[in-house]
């Protein structure tokens, strides 16, 4: 499933891929990475979520990833690293609906 993405720097000289990532079918036992924005109280937000994943959905662990600052894109760096193995970051915390 391919979802539009929009290029809030106005820019779309580079082609994105926004194919989503496979969906597993249940939680239990998997690693869940929570994506820390950096506003105030993300953090303690973030990690009673992934308590909360582990009483819910049976994960088997939460990792932390933060971004240097909220308004900012997540750093390339941190993108691959994610790539290469570990958790994909949740990413949708803090603030209003939007």
């Amino acid at each position: 499933m391919r979802e539009k993405l929009l290029d809030p720097t106005g820019t779309t000289e580079r082609a994105v891929d926004t194919t989503l990532a496979p969906r597993p079918r249940n939680l239990a036992g998997l690693t869940a990475g929570l994506l820390e924005n950096g506003k105030p109280n993300a953090a303690a937000l973030l990690t009673e979520t992934g308590r909360e994943l582990r009483a819910r959905y049976g994960i088997g662990d939460f990792k932390l990833f933060r971004k240097s600052y909220f308004g900012h894109p997540v750093e390339e760096s941190l993108i691959q690293r994610r790539a290469r193995g570990g958790p994909p970051p949740v990413v949708r915390v803090g603030g209003p609906p939007g």
